[in-house]
């Protein structure tokens, strides 16, 4: 091992012991030899380290040039406008015009369009947030080959899921062509595993469309259930959580069971979540969330001309209907607004 090598020994102690693992498993899907797994929900040692580094230099939350992962992804870095969003070559609101995805999905649908189109010109897999069905709101990522997989697995989990698991599991089943949906750390992460200074062929050669959520924080599972209990709501009956105009929401079907401001679940967030900067997941191809656009639509950041040829292959298949964010209300500011704050709150 050379001096300056940080090996997962230094991944333990900078992040993992210091409270800033996301726990997006990047460390457990670059690990060659795979002795890297979660244990009681974090990343540990399971057999004899080789010291590569992998899961150091691939890891959303070590030191890295955010500027050249841009350069490679995007052919340019950002420019002084987009400072608090990333790149962007278009900004949309867009909602699905189907009724099966419509009843299942979040917000405007456009997610779980995005995935379906995708898996109908020749996608062979993508890798979405499900749930463990033998546990509670437990979210587990799902590698999604069918148009009924990806409808059944719709809509936010609020808590977080070892997202690069499911692309270990697709690159073990020799998938030829994936496309990955996740929050702005995992995203990260995936990133840096196509273009950073270690990138990883295995996976770069299958991942063909990255998704990115916004995401201002998520909550610890286990404080989340015990939140729900304190207030007598049975989890097992929630069929939808919601984060709007400033309100927290759980739902059964159209029945809201719990309703609060949104600063009274703030003890739940994660303690990695207030050291992240990223609100619009900026390194990813297209980015989709809520904020900005009316009730029952999604904001679209396209960041890539291959997000770009997605946003257009879903309108043109008739599964969404997509129209410039700057026609509707409250429209970009809003987005520029809470990314701001993310950025701030932790400078």
């Amino acid at each position: 091992m050379t001096e300056d090598k940080k090996i997962f020994e230094h991944l333990k102690t900078d992040v993992i012991d210091a409270s800033l693992c996301v726990v997006c498993a990047t460390c457990v899907s670059v690990c060659p030899v795979d002795v890297i797994d979660l244990v009681e929900g974090l990343p540990k040692l399971i057999g004899n380290c080789i010291e590569c580094g992998l899961c150091y230099s691939n890891c959303p939350r070590t030191e890295f040039t955010a500027s050249e992962i841009e350069e490679n992804a995007y052919g340019r870095s950002r420019d002084d406008d987009e400072d608090f969003i990333g790149i962007t070559i278009g900004v949309y609101a867009a909602r699905t015009i189907k009724t099966d995805i419509q009843e299942k999905a979040q917000d405007g649908g456009v997610v779980t369009s995005l995935l379906v189109d995708f898996l109908d010109k020749g996608g062979d897999g993508v890798i979405v947030a499900g749930l463990k069905e033998d546990q509670i709101w437990v979210p587990q990522p799902v590698l999604a080959k069918s148009k009924d997989e990806v409808i059944n697995n719709a809509g936010t989990k609020y808590t977080s899921s070892p997202t690069m698991i499911g692309v270990k599991r697709a690159v073990t089943e020799k998938k030829q062509k994936i496309a990955v949906v996740g929050t702005p750390c995992q995203i990260t992460g995936l990133a840096r595993t196509l273009y950073g200074e270690r990138p990883m062929p295995k996976i770069a050669n299958i991942v063909d469309l990255r998704v990115g959520l916004f995401c201002m924080e998520t909550f610890n599972h286990d404080s989340f259930i015990k939140y729900l209990d304190e207030k007598e709501i049975d989890p097992k009956d929630v069929t939808k959580f919601e984060i709007k105009n400033g309100q927290f929401y759980a739902n059964k079907n159209d029945e809201v069971l719990h309703r609060t401001r949104l600063k009274n679940v703030k003890k739940l967030v994660r303690p990695c979540c207030h050291k992240c900067r990223d609100f619009t997941s900026e390194l990813a191809d297209i980015s989709v969330g809520n904020v900005g656009s009316p009730n029952g639509w999604s904001t679209v950041l396209v960041r890539s001309q291959r997000g770009l040829e997605a946003l257009k292959s879903a309108e043109k298949a008739g599964f969404i209907k997509v129209q410039p964010l700057s026609e509707v209300e409250p429209g970009i500011s809003l987005v520029l607004k809470l990314a701001e704050m993310k950025k701030k709150q932790v400078e």
